[in-house]
């Protein structure tokens, strides 16, 4: 049967602030195995693949009965890794690239991709959701994006983007039209497979560099991104801090 929707899950161990974070186990569960039960959740995705250039990766995602490629050691970023995977599924119709540290990801906002992209013409989209409540505006771990009104991307930042000059409020209250003031962009991506690997051999833009947001590389390219808003409250593991954090909160849901 023809695979349409390819989840792939870039996973490595040098994860430059939290080293070896995708085999993290405190649940029990080393935290790709989380990612990957949450890639599996959403009914419109016919195959999750983790790729990795680690044995012992793909050997702890085969451990517990998941799919895992060898990818090549000279992939700069997890886009680079997904298309190299990518390569594999010549029958899809549609590549996602769920990053491996999204642990409580869910359903939601991968079925909103996924709808999205199969109604539309966009080669690539992405998800956002309006601005926590709980969340500083300020911190930089969470990007903020603005769209037009067709809901293609105009600018994704570290920065609180856009500023309300006149007309300051807690970032989470929204606009008197109802829509958010700020959207959180979460860091998921669907592509046409073909623009995957066009997109992956662009060369590294000065905005690109500037955010360290690979996204922005394709903007400065002059290429549409197609952003679907869900609702989500799940955070990605970047720090110690961070991980402590979800494993908390999943001790209290298991309870």
């Amino acid at each position: 049967m023809a695979r349409e929707v390819v989840a792939i899950i870039p996973a490595r161990l040098a994860s430059t602030r939290l080293p070896r974070k995708v085999l993290l186990a405190d649940t029990g569960k080393p935290l790709v195995e989380h990612v990957y039960a949450g890639a599996r959740a959403c009914t419109l995705i016919d195959r999750v693949v983790v790729a990795t250039d680690s044995d012992e990766v793909a050997l702890a995602v085969r451990a517990f009965g998941g799919e895992a490629v060898l990818t090549s050691p000279a992939c700069t970023c997890g886009t680079e890794r997904v298309a190299e995977a990518a390569r594999g599924f010549a029958e899809a119709r549609l590549i996602l690239n769920v990053q491996g540290d999204e642990p409580e990801m869910t359903a939601a906002p991968l079925t909103a991709l996924v709808h999205g992209m199969l109604a539309g013409e966009a080669d690539m989209g992405t998800v956002a959701t309006p601005w926590p409540e709980n969340v500083a505006l300020e911190e930089p771990g969470f990007v903020k994006v603005v769209t037009d009104q067709r809901g293609r991307a105009l600018y994704f930042s570290r920065s609180a983007v856009p500023y309300y000059r006149d007309a300051p409020a807690p970032a989470h209250v929204r606009r008197a039209d109802g829509a958010p003031r700020y959207l959180k962009h979460l860091g998921l991506y669907a592509f046409r497979p073909a623009f995957l690997q066009r997109f992956a051999a662009l060369a590294p833009t000065p905005l690109e560099q500037a955010e360290s947001l690979e996204q922005l590389r394709a903007l400065e390219h002059g290429f549409d991104i197609a952003v679907f808003e869900t609702e989500y409250e799940g955070r990605e593991v970047n720090t110690l801090a961070d991980y402590q954090a979800f494993v908390a909160r999943h001790t209290r849901a298991s309870a």
